[in-house]
């Protein structure tokens, strides 16, 4: 059980959902009339009353923390792992030592202060510490300073936890842990626990807010009339406890809370792991969806289809300079692995004087060497970047027929290319090549794909491919899925031409771009994200920043550490086709919390109305804290147990994918019922002795207020998810019978 060893955070979060469900306002009004109550000689209802607070601050309280803790359990399955090389003198389980030199995988809390650490592409850092090694180990800070430069690192450099190593390899010397690191310290005001509020929960909050501004005047209206009229000082501190019951929605904070926890349970059944409780809702509100290519519509499985020679270069020569790249690098791209299992049996027979692994921010990788062939530079990257540079008319002609037929239907291109000088450049700017081989390689389709594509694009999202990848092979692929709108293609070499109101004002213009450098990815969902909420799908080290600048982030779970460290949602599988399942679940999820709301905020409506009517006619307000705990408990507590139940059900997506905001989907129906429902609670109050004896029984009001709560019921759920169904139907007729 977590709770007899919890960390500082999990403390934190308790404590802040047992202060989120102790301290409320409608807490503290209904305990000091409590003490007013027993103060004045009323202990019955008074002790009754203070019993009933706390056993619903102790509910909320425990089902609160009770669905916290399954969320931590699920998140713990993405919980974030490095690499740690073992020392000499280290422990194994059984107690014997072990010798230096192992590996083991352990959780980032884990990690104390002189471990070492196996950094490779992808990879988060963990810790602030220093480097022991590197090789061609690359970072991007821009969780830690904004800016999206990548930066070299060398043996003896200070490196900080947030940057994400985007080439090469390395090994960390633990100085800092995490809760001591850098970007732990810059963030401690905002690293407290704390509940990011979804639109639906500020929504409810603001209202709330409202109400409560709205009860203090009418507290204070109602203690004035009271003494004006010579009411008794009990009386008026029942008006206030009543009113105060009625008027605030008791637990909606928390029920809404509750549901998305009960939603991301299920979600997980379906194979979508939530790291953040709001994405509940999130997952229905998207309006744009942004994806890479590959992992995402195709899968990672890279299959090498044919090896082309340039002409006039030798087999040998060809062999031996991609033999010099892929066994010398640390470039772990899947490509050059894919590339790396043709050539397993050979060996470069050379020298490696200086080599640089593949970067996407850089779009080539390279290598000096020196073998029979004497010394010389190899350049590898996508054809049509090198194209540009490639002096011979004739090279050029060989590269450019390979694009036209190959790419433009989705397949993959790697080029090897010798460069005229001997440094590896940091551009391409000013460089002469000469191709040395082409490599042609591809991914299937996943399966289910076309299917997902097509789902979201029947709830109007806009689906957007950005890549890095040739234009005409996103287009072909983008097309195979069914994506829409292919044509609308933009590169990153047109994007550096763009100013920032170029970003916002054409942007939304198109759905694939491509040859997308990592910080364009962040600028492009910046744009989107103004025209309506916008996910992003990716599994690779550059998509992290996208992912972390978007609405709502989506990881596969096989992808970058770093990607899955800033998402709010992984796919646990790895297929974006299980997505559509999650979504289908958040509308669900989204219109039972509409019911919820409807419920709460009906009665809070029909209770104002009721209060400002009798005001009107001159009557005094006939209940006490104890009847509306009563009629709260038939007109919100069975209902509400009953949407937990229906939670699962077939909704109408069509209700939740708009822009109409919650409040506006959910106030009118609730207001536009409590009009008529005021007029026989008014009926019913007259049809009573209370009219003409005061504290007499209000049982026949109690009751018109539980009919009418009741009967609201019966069409909320039809306003907010379409027709019921028949087993719905029969639980409903049980509900009624047995109130």
């Amino acid at each position: 059980m977590m709770f007899f060893n919890i960390s500082k955070r999990q403390f934190q979060a308790i404590v802040a959902i047992i202060s989120r469900n102790t301290f409320l306002l409608i807490n503290a009004i209904v305990t000091a009339v409590v003490i007013l109550l027993t103060f004045f000689g009323d202990t019955q209802e008074g002790v009754f009353l203070g019993f009933i607070t706390i056993l619903n601050i102790g509910i909320g309280c425990f089902q609160e923390i009770n669905s916290w803790v399954a969320l931590e359990r699920l998140q713990l399955l993405a919980a974030p792992r490095v690499v740690r090389i073992k020392r000499a003198g280290d422990k194994e389980p059984a107690g014997g030592e072990i010798p230096a030199g192992g590996e083991e995988i352990i959780l980032v809390e884990a990690v104390t202060v002189g471990d070492i650490i196996k950094l490779s592409i992808g990879d988060q850092i963990p810790c602030d510490g220093t480097l022991l090694t590197s090789h061609g180990f690359e970072i991007n800070e821009a969780l830690i300073t904004g800016e999206s430069t990548v930066f070299l690192r060398k043996p003896g450099d200070e490196v900080f936890a947030g940057g994400i190593v985007t080439s090469g390899i390395g090994t960390l010397e633990v100085k800092k842990v995490f809760a001591e690191s850098r970007i732990a310290l810059m963030t401690k005001s905002v690293k407290k626990y704390a509940l990011i509020l979804s639109p639906i929960q500020y929504s409810i909050n603001t209202i709330i807010r409202y109400i409560s501004y709205i009860l203090i005047i009418i507290i204070i209206f109602v203690i004035a009339r009271g003494y004006l009229i010579n009411e008794a000082t009990i009386d008026i501190v029942r008006n206030v406890g009543a009113l105060t019951s009625m008027l605030l929605p008791q637990g909606m904070v928390v029920i809404v809370t509750l549901l998305f926890s009960y939603g991301a349970a299920h979600l997980y059944r379906k194979n979508v792991l939530l790291q953040e409780i709001n994405a509940t809702e999130k997952m229905g509100r998207i309006k744009n969806l942004c994806m890479d290519k590959t992992g995402t519509l195709t899968d990672n499985n890279l299959v090498l289809e044919h090896q082309y020679v340039a002409p006039g270069v030798k087999d040998a020569y060809c062999q031996e300079s991609i033999l010099a790249y892929v066994t010398s690098t640390q470039d772990s791209s899947q490509t050059i692995e894919t590339i790396k299992k043709t050539f397993a049996r050979k060996t470069y027979s050379g020298s490696i004087i200086k080599d640089v692994s593949f970067s996407s921010t850089r779009q080539f990788g390279g290598v000096r060497v020196r073998d029979e062939f004497g010394e010389r530079t190899i350049l590898v990257g996508a054809p049509d970047i090198f194209l540009p540079y490639v002096e011979s008319a004739k090279e050029r002609q060989w590269i450019s027929s390979y694009i036209d037929t190959e790419a433009a239907v989705g397949k993959r291109l790697l080029c090897f290319a010798v460069m005229e000088g001997l440094d590896i450049p940091s551009t391409l700017v000013g460089v002469k090549l000469a191709p040395v081989s082409i490599f042609v390689l591809h991914n299937d389709l996943r399966e289910g794909v076309v299917e997902a594509v097509t789902f979201f694009q029947d709830r109007g999202v806009a689906i957007r491919i950005i890549s890095g990848d040739n234009p005409r092979t996103v287009q072909s692929v983008a097309h195979n899925a069914g994506v829409h709108n292919t044509e609308s293609v933009i590169t990153g070499a047109e994007l550096e031409l763009w100013g920032a109101e170029d970003f916002t004002k054409r942007a939304k213009d198109y759905r694939i771009f491509a040859r997308i450098k990592p910080e364009q990815k962040e600028r492009i969902i910046e744009a989107l994200k103004l025209t309506g909420f916008t996910a992003m799908i990716g599994d690779g080290a550059n998509d992290a920043l996208a992912i972390k600048k978007s609405d709502l982030g989506i990881a596969m779970f096989d992808g970058a550490q770093a990607t899955r460290q800033v998402a709010s949602i992984v796919l646990v599988k790895n297929s974006f086709s299980d997505l559509p399942n999650g979504v289908k679940l958040a509308d669900s999820v989204i219109q039972n919390i509409q019911i919820c709301a409807s419920i709460f905020f009906n009665q809070i409506l029909l209770g104002f109305f009721f209060f400002v009517a009798l005001t009107i006619l001159g009557e005094s307000f006939p209940f006490t804290p104890l009847n509306i705990t009563f009629i709260n408990y038939f007109t919100v507590g069975f209902p509400t147990a009953f949407i937990f139940y229906w939670i699962v059900k077939p909704v109408r997506p069509q209700l939740v994918a708009g822009s109409t905001s919650f409040m506006k989907q959910v106030i009118p129906f609730a207001f536009v019922s409590a009009i008529p429902q005021v007029f026989v609670a008014i009926a019913a109050f007259y049809e009573s002795l209370e009219h003409v004896q005061p504290n007499a029984p209000t049982s026949l009001v109690a009751i018109s207020f539980i009919s009418l709560g009741v009967i609201f019921f019966m069409f909320a759920p039809e306003v907010y998810s379409g027709p019921i169904i028949a087993v719905q139907k029969k639980q409903f007729l049980l509900l009624v019978i047995f109130e």
